[in-house]
């Protein structure tokens, strides 16, 4: 009971805050992490059928399983973009566990451009995340978890790299045999600070500050042996600087006066995903996903499978997930291999 009155408590005090999407820093982080999850369009915050997912929950760290999940995960996408992840998951016994993972990202062969519109040459955009979680499980139905997140963005030679720290908090409860409650906090504390007064040689110039959107999740998973059914609603908190500038005449003299303010917003998403073991060695995935319940129009698909390999030495797999990017502004192809050591 006093969890449905906390669920009901976050929905309320969530829905007073103004929608509006945009982009932000850290979208290519929350494309998500591996075919199985993109297969089900990432609605993972309360699923452990799957395996561990501590990138969606830090709490799944805390599942238990006897051997050590390895995973290589590599898209193909359009416009040159890159996103590639590796992880692993090693249990702490007696009822702990740790997921540490590397996510490489970025935009290759950019045309640069002068003022005047000449080229001068290409570059590249690359960003890294470095993420470990910690799991414990409380009791036979709860998990928690916590994460730290190390993100690196580099975007040119001459401005500098910028660095950032990220904070996730979640938990996981089993409601009944079949059913999960997951709950996360994401990215908290995370905001890339740049200086570009060396890359365009100007004398005046300030730090600019653009801050990843802070996420709140909420998920319920029907688990059952041959299928897997989740649903995810997600809040993002958005954080923008503006900028106005303003004429200010005193004595026949003009002054430019600039004023900096932080305007604060919303997003609200939804996600629905589904799996189906057809077989021992073939599990068939879908998900449906809308980025913005504002926009009815932002809606994205996807589809996916994995194939089991018949082999006893570290019991191979492979999965493949076509998704329908929101929008519908482009197709990805995710490839993955999973060991167990």
């Amino acid at each position: 009971m006093r969890i449905v009155s906390f669920i009901a408590f976050i929905f309320i005090t969530s829905t007073s805050v103004l929608s509006q999407s945009g982009g932000f820093s850290g979208a290519a982080q929350r494309v998500g992490y591996g075919a199985e999850a993109l297969g089900m369009s990432n609605a993972m915050t309360a699923v452990n059928s799957q395996g561990s997912y501590a990138q969606y929950n830090p709490a799944h760290s805390a599942f238990f399983i006897d051997h050590i999940p390895l995973n290589l995960n590599v898209s193909s996408l359009s416009f040159d973009r890159i996103h590639q992840t590796f992880g692993a998951v090693f249990q702490l016994p007696p009822s702990a566990g740790v997921t540490v993972s590397l996510l490489r990202s970025g935009v290759s062969d950019i045309d640069g451009r002068s003022v005047s519109g000449y080229p001068n040459g290409t570059f590249d955009a690359s960003e890294y995340q470095l993420f470990t979680a910690f799991g414990l499980r409380l009791s036979d139905k709860m998990n928690i978890g916590a994460g730290f997140k190390l993100n690196y963005a580099k975007y040119h030679d001459d401005l500098d790299a910028a660095t950032s720290v990220g904070i996730d908090l979640g938990l996981l409860y089993k409601i009944t045999s079949d059913l999960n409650f997951g709950f996360a906090m994401q990215d908290l504390f995370a905001e890339y600070r740049w200086d570009s007064a060396d890359l365009y040689n100007q004398n005046e110039s300030r730090n600019v500050i653009n801050k990843f959107p802070a996420r709140f999740k909420w998920g319920l998973a029907y688990q059952k042996e041959n299928y897997t059914l989740s649903a995810d609603y997600e809040i993002q908190a958005l954080s923008s600087e503006i900028t106005e500038e303003e004429i200010f005449i005193s004595n026949g003299r003009s002054a430019l006066i600039t004023t900096t303010s932080e305007l604060k917003t919303n997003v609200k998403q939804f996600r629905l995903g589904g799996s189906w073991n057809l077989h021992e060695r073939f599990t068939l995935r879908g998900g449906y996903n809308l980025p913005d319940l504002t926009d009815s129009d932002s809606w994205g698909a996807s589809s996916g499978f994995s194939l089991y390999l018949p082999f006893d030495k570290f019991s191979p797999s492979v999965g493949y997930a076509f998704v329908l990017e929101p929008n519908r502004i482009s197709n990805m192809h995710v490839f993955s291999i999973s060991l167990k050591l």
